[in-house]
């Protein structure tokens, strides 16, 4: 099957991860080429218009998105993806710059909090790209959908998905709720005594006290800090950057 993009080589730094994308020979190299599929990308992440974007035309991506390179759409709706996720922290951004010597090679640069949320992040933006320009007969990507398997995908290697179960069992185990209060304790029904009918007198054994326990309530606190990794820095020809709030 064809694809717009091959992938050619990542490299994870800190916070960074650069990707070396290659446009394969025969593909358009701009959006003005294909303003329709453009505009496919578009309604998959409408809110990658209201990216910021520096060092291109104007303040905002919907200003230059129409005629900019196609590594450079890949660039946002990875972005928006990793922000859609809730997991990129407060802003997700990335920087797009040409390869020297070859017009079809780019270096795309993305804040990287998760290697396994910017690779699926870009995993899937470049799907959903071959999908508008290549294959928009077949059905369109589900872009929520891809988004919460990514989130619970990064989640679970994280071990925070298991985690939240695994909780609530226990606490439903021991008797507590899930959020960690106890359950509520009925009072003990009254007895009412009842009198004993007239016998013979006798000596009343010795009585025996009666012990009580208290109930112990146990709760399970557990937690694994997601590890963090980043790309080699480069000059950026273009940057755009979303927030996890509001776009800016």
């Amino acid at each position: 099957m064809a694809q717009l993009f091959n992938i050619l080589k990542i490299t994870v730094g800190v916070d960074k991860l650069c990707a070396r994308v290659l446009v394969n020979p025969g593909m358009p190299l701009k959006t003005s080429e294909d303003i329709e599929a453009t505009a496919r990308v578009y309604y998959l992440a409408p809110a990658i218009a209201k990216h910021l974007c520096l060092g291109d035309t104007g303040r905002e991506f919907q200003e230059c998105m129409g005629d900019t390179e196609l590594a450079h759409l890949l660039e946002h709706l990875t972005v928006e993806i990793m922000n859609e996720t809730g997991l990129g922290g407060n802003v997700s951004c990335g920087r797009t710059r040409a390869v020297p010597g070859d017009e079809r090679l780019f270096d795309v640069e993305l804040s990287c909090p998760d290697d396994a949320l910017t690779v699926g992040a870009l995993s899937s933006a470049s799907f959903m790209m071959d999908w508008a320009f290549l294959h928009a007969s077949a059905p369109a990507p589900d872009f929520p959908g891809t988004v919460a398997a990514l989130r619970s995908l990064v989640l679970n290697l994280r071990g925070e998905g298991e985690q939240a179960a695994d909780a609530a069992e226990d606490a439903e185990t021991e008797g507590a709720n899930p959020d960690g209060s106890p359950e509520p304790v009925s009072a003990p029904e009254a007895q009412v005594p009842v009198q004993p009918e007239a016998a013979a007198p006798r000596q009343d054994a010795p009585r025996r006290p009666i012990d009580t326990e208290g109930l112990r309530m146990r709760a399970k606190m557990a937690g694994h800090a997601p590890a963090k990794r980043v790309a080699d820095v480069f000059r950026p020809m273009f940057g755009g950057a979303a927030s996890n709030r509001r776009s800016e």
